[in-house]
């Protein structure tokens, strides 16, 4: 039987925006007059723990707001768009979002900000979207959402419907991890957010928001993939605990979790997917590996006897202390792929740091695969099969340094000041 949330999200069903605009009301009503205060304390926060994070941000309101986004900027915080006002761009044209964006890009340059990433407003796009983004040479998207089993059977009627209404995933059938299409880096967002702890859960304690926070970390690390936290930064007196125990827990795990910004996840996985594997054979059954990659790529090992140190890991791995090294394996600890093999299946497969080689040897190889056809919903298993095998594998790490899996701390800012909420309703 499928979940509450995956039950959902197939729906058709939507929230209309006159909701939306009560539970923007709402949470402008509270601390609105405070914007400032409230990023001083979430940066404070942020500062105890070593971070930074992003705050996707409309371009109207920095625009009217340059000194205090520079401020923040100074101190570390990435600024993305978050379109150029606050409007949903899954109704808009390719050629209307274009230009959008244009101005948006104007607004940020003006003030001295250079963008490299964006969200959309209500997380609701549509191909037009990433197409102009591709056009306008943006680096990464994080407006695809993905939606945790953290609530074990209650999921509120409101919750499913924000899940429907932002065109959310199940994250139990999608990886929670980058993407690169066509160029662009695509970075999930978890739900539930605090929007929804806050508004469509309704939770009444901070020890009730920090265990689902807690719950998507724990299992985001688990799994070796990446927590993407919404927190409006208006939000956060409120969820200051929920916060702080998630990036607490973060902060005591080993391997660690690696807790970055978006535009810095955009470029590691850019820059981590095209490092190179240099496959020597000697004939006699030992192989000499050289990775070539960025700084902070690692190889991790299960099964090989190599001639480096290697530190113990997870999943039976270990990590080693050289990426030039001669290993003996009785089979190569590689992927084998015939050449029939989808090649969306083979870059995937890259992607997230397996060697793969394409050869008509099956019986040479720990793993392998033929198999002309492959779609989104298959990456999970696809995974699932490979690390749950335990045969002999050789790959280069998910994330940076050894991190077993990785957290963005994230909110949205579309006003700073109640005459930007009321300008809002007004269009301008």
């Amino acid at each position: 039987m499928a979940s509450p949330i995956s039950a959902a999200i197939q729906g058709k069903g939507a929230l209309n925006l006159a909701r939306r605009g009560l539970s923007i009301a709402y949470r402008y009503g509270a601390t609105a007059a405070r914007m400032d205060d409230a990023l001083a304390r979430f940066t404070a926060i942020l500062g105890q723990f070593g971070c930074s994070a992003t705050f996707p941000t409309t371009a109207i309101v920095v625009s009217r707001h340059p000194q205090l986004v520079r401020r923040y900027q100074d101190q570390g915080i990435e600024f993305a768009i978050h379109g150029y006002r606050h409007i949903d761009h899954s109704v808009l044209s390719a050629e209307a979002q274009f230009a959008q964006l244009s101005l948006a890009r104007e607004a940020f340059s003006r003030v001295g900000i250079q963008v490299r990433g964006f969200r959309c407003p209500y997380l609701r796009w549509n191909e037009g979207t990433l197409g102009s983004l591709r056009q306008q040479g943006f680096v990464y998207d994080s407006s695809q959402g993905l939606a945790w089993d953290v609530l074990d059977g209650r999921e509120a009627p409101a919750y499913l419907r924000e899940l429907s209404f932002c065109g959310a995933l199940p994250a139990a059938q999608y990886p929670s991890l980058p993407r690169i299409e066509d160029n662009l880096v695509r970075i999930p967002y978890s739900f539930p957010d605090d929007e929804v702890l806050v508004e469509r859960l309704t939770l009444k304690t901070p020890t009730q928001m920090s265990d689902l926070w807690l719950g998507i970390l724990n299992r985001t690390y688990e799994l070796g993939e990446l927590f993407t936290l919404g927190l409006h930064p208006e939000r956060t007196e409120l969820c200051q605990e929920p916060l702080t125990a998630t990036l607490a827990q973060a902060r005591s795990l080993t391997p660690p979790v690696w807790i970055a910004r978006l535009d810095e996840i955009a470029a590691w996985w850019q820059a981590r997917s095209q490092a190179s594997v240099c496959v020597t054979d000697d004939g006699e059954g030992q192989l000499r590996l050289e990775v070539i990659g960025p700084p902070g790529v690692t190889v991790m090992a299960r099964g090989v006897k190599a001639d480096t140190p290697a530190t113990s890991w997870m999943e039976g791995y270990s990590q080693l202390a050289s990426n030039t090294f001669v290993m003996s394996a009785a089979l190569r600890p590689f992927v084998g792929v015939s050449a029939d093999t989808s090649s969306r299946l083979v870059g995937f497969l890259r992607e997230q740091g397996y060697v793969v080689e394409v050869s008509a040897a099956r019986g040479r190889f720990s793993y392998y695969i033929d198999q002309a056809q492959f779609s989104t919903e298959q990456e999970r298993p696809l995974l699932a099969e490979i690390e749950g095998s335990g045969h002999p594998l050789v790959r280069l790490g998910r994330w940076p340094n050894g991190a077993h899996s990785a957290l963005a701390i994230t909110g949205d800012i579309d006003a700073f000041t109640w005459w930007d909420f009321g300008l809002r309703f007004l269009g301008m």
